[in-house]
């Protein structure tokens, strides 16, 4: 019987040598130099490993993974071949390339004593060095073979293992009938090998199963769920020896009342043995949430398991329901395009786009990077756990406009502080974009970074998995000319930047944060200069496992300090990889200035006020639009008033917004954009609160062309050559 657990099988061969191994050929004699101490590491992986592909039901019957690891000062001259038996008879051989880099892996910290890093690559103080390779056999083995080849042809063996192959492999991936994004169902980041259904909702499973021993006439492929066992779901299957086959089955509905169940899944042979089983945690919303088209709603997002919390090495749980005071809640953004802003206690209220697919994109915040010294770790809000300095709060959420607030300190891991503070607004407009406007009030001494793009993972997520395989697009907007980003140049630093000199700046930036996402998270700053750099990948074994920074001291976690590197914790808590960051390279700020305030302590001394403007969204529009739009963004129209003027900022590119003062009930706005004017927003001061109507040239618009508030008045429009805009308002 072979139970699933989700882990693969590690054979592994160690042999020391404290000699020079020395051979005779005729009446001569050569010498292999092992320069000691010298170690040969020969690791059999069965299904390959388990943070790389293939993943789910495409791993069964997968080929074997094979490490070879040399520590030495230097290799002998000669080949280290691998060569791989099947009942005795050698199949295969093939000469193995060892590279003398280690790379950087998750136990190995910033820091750590006699480790350093140079380009993200680690290095250590030993005297022998890490010579590795890793190779993939294809098909059927039972035992594999190391051997070295010397200059004079005279062959040694120096490892032999043994491969034990699995009488019957089988996997089973359950999937909803239609993918609901979690937040909709008020829960966020749901375990990445967990089933999330509505109550009442429908799932199928797919299942791939392979024999080794020998034919099986019908094998039986049952699914149910404990709350009803008696309702199952049953498919039978010829299988052949050596004849992997997959199926789907569909499941019978989940319950409509519980928020919990298992699902059940049992493989039998003809003879009612079972051959293999699973359980699938199923995580049920009995009832969805009615959540507005358009909207900022204070929530609290359903998270069902434990929170790792690190105490002295050890992990202590924290209850999730319990981790912050009853007072405090997250914040959603509602989109009619079906984005979804958030700001979840978890993330210490950094605010990310919450997708479909169960992943998060996040802009960064404020990470302060000078003067560090008596901080522990990084001084960032991600740092706040407990949420002792972060706050968010709703300012406004009309027909029009959305407006929600961020304030924060950036704190080190014990909660240190410094005086600093900052505030983050973020505006929204009903065609799904908005603003992310960032002021930070600090002394003129102080830099921070403040951008960078971050993905967020669920529990059980494996960053090759889910990360596409095309993750950034970068638009120029003066040449409209496009580079997409992507494996494995995307984490080259040298052929990224030779990719980018087709580019000018400014850029519209595409992200995607999963490869099923349809739609993309966008960030335009008109002011940025700068090329951003890409974070090199992890690396374990020798094998590439995340294509850029993964680390798991963030979202959630508590009690872990800032590392990179791909960890067991992936199993246990949600976790983030960075692929791009403009590190204290900042965009052009579009206000600064220093006076004499108070700090967050209250002290008042001078301080320096800074404030920087993207547009973000989260879209499936086009480049072409997109394009449009960030002109309009950072260069609006002329305007021509009648019934109204200017206010002394007529253009606030914070909010996207044209600001006037009305002086009569029927105003009117020729407006002559310079390029292009998407969607404007008018900031109506002394309006009268109830509208009659609008119009663009003689045509009165639909209502559901434009958005009022009794301020803010939204227009669902695109003009590119001068129009006359009349606004009428009832007296």
């Amino acid at each position: 019987m072979n139970k699933s657990n989700g882990n693969s099988r590690l054979v592994l061969v160690v042999i020391s040598f404290f000699l020079w191994i020395n051979f005779a050929q005729g009446q001569e004699s050569s010498a292999i130099k092992i320069p000691l101490p010298a170690e040969v590491q020969l690791q059999v992986v069965e299904s390959g490993h388990p943070w790389r592909p293939p993943f789910g039901v495409n791993r069964v019957g997968h080929s074997y993974d094979v490490i070879v690891t040399i520590q030495s000062k230097e290799l002998p001259e000669g080949e280290f071949r691998l060569v791989e038996y099947l009942n005795g008879e050698k199949i295969n051989q093939h000469t193995l390339h060892l590279t003398n880099k280690t790379p950087h892996t998750g136990d190995n910290h910033w820091g750590s004593k006699n480790r350093y890093y140079i380009a993200n690559q680690l290095y250590t103080d030993a005297v022998a060095t890490a010579f590795t390779s890793r190779s993939t056999v294809e098909g059927d083995i039972d035992q594999v073979e190391l051997t070295f080849v010397g200059s004079r042809g005279d062959i040694i063996e120096l490892a032999r293992q043994a491969v034990e192959l699995p009488a019957f492999e089988a996997e089973a991936i359950a999937r909803p009938d239609t993918v609901i994004n979690p937040v909709d169902l008020g829960a966020i980041l749901v375990p990445a090998d967990w089933l999330l259904l509505k109550g009442g909702q429908k799932a199928h499973l797919t299942v791939a199963a392979l024999t080794r021993n020998s034919s099986i006439s019908n094998i039986s492929i049952t699914a149910w769920y404990n709350s009803a066992p008696e309702n199952k779901a049953t498919k039978m299957v010829l299988l052949n020896q050596r004849d992997k086959v997959q199926i789907e089955l569909a499941l019978p509905v989940c319950s409509k009342s519980l928020n919990n169940d298992m699902l059940h899944v049992s493989i039998k042979d003809d003879v009612n043995r079972e051959l293999w089983s699973k359980q699938i945690q199923v995580m049920i919303v009995p009832k969805q949430p009615d959540w507005p088209v358009f909207g900022a709603v204070k929530t609290k997002l359903r998270f069902d398991n434990p929170i790792l919390n690190m105490v002295n090495g050890i992990n202590e749980p924290i209850n999730y329901d319990e981790a912050w005071p009853e007072e405090f809640y997250d914040v959603v953004v509602f989109l009619p395009n079906g984005a979804r802003w958030v700001f979840w206690r978890g993330s210490s209220y950094v605010p990310f786009w919450a997708g479909k697919y169960n992943t998060g994109l996040c802009y960064e915040w404020a990470e302060r990077i000078t003067n560090r010294e008596g901080f522990v770790d990084c001084n960032e809000p991600l740092m706040d756990k407990e949420l002792r300095y972060s706050r968010v709060e709703i300012v406004e959420s009309s027909k029009a406009r959305i407006h929600v607030r961020w304030n924060y300190q950036a704190c080190d891991f014990n909660y240190k502080v410094n005086g600093d503070f900052m505030v983050e607004d973020y505006y929204f407009y009903p065609d799904g974009f908005g603003t992310r406007v960032l002021k930070i009030v600090c002394g003129p001494e102080e830099e921070y970074e403040i951008s960078e793009f971050l993905i967020l993972a669920s529990q059980s997520a494996v960053p090759l998995s889910f990360i596409p395989f095309e993750p950034i697009d970068i638009i120029s907007v003066k040449t409209k000319e496009k580079v997409s980003v992507h494996f494995p140049e995307w984490y080259s630093q040298v052929q990224g930047y030779q990719e980018w000199e087709k580019i000018s700046d400014p850029s519209i930036y595409r992200i995607r944060s999963h490869k099923d996402e349809q739609v993309s998270a966008i960030s335009y700053n008109p002011y940025l200069t700068s090329k951003p750099y890409y974070f090199a990948p992890n690396y374990d074994n020798g094998y590439l496992v995340a294509p850029a920074y993964w680390g798991d001291h963030w979202p959630l976690s508590r009690g872990l300090l800032t590392r990179r590197g791909i960890s067991e914790s992936i199993w246990s808590n949600p976790s983030v990889n960075c692929p791009m960051t403009w590190g204290n390279h900042l965009p052009k700020p579009i206000k600064s200035f220093i006076v004499k305030t108070k700090d967050s302590f209250g002290i008042q001394k001078d301080m320096k006020i800074e404030t920087w403007a993207w547009l973000i969204g989260m879209t499936d529009a086009s480049d072409d639009f997109l394009l449009q739009l960030a002109k309009s963004f950072d260069t609006p129209p002329l305007l021509e008033l009648s019934g109204a003027k200017q206010n002394s900022e007529s253009y606030a590119i914070e909010r996207r917004a044209m600001s006037l003062i009305v002086e009569n009930k029927l105003v009117s706005i020729t407006i002559k954009p310079k390029g292009w004017c998407v969607n404007p927003v008018f900031e109506l001061q002394n309006a009268p609160k109830k509208l009659q109507e609008v119009k663009i040239g003689n045509k009165t618009l639909a209502v559901e062309k434009y958005a009022w508030d009794g301020y803010t008045l939204w227009l669902d429009m695109i003009i590119h050559q001068p129009e006359m805009l009349q606004v009428r308002f009832n007296e």
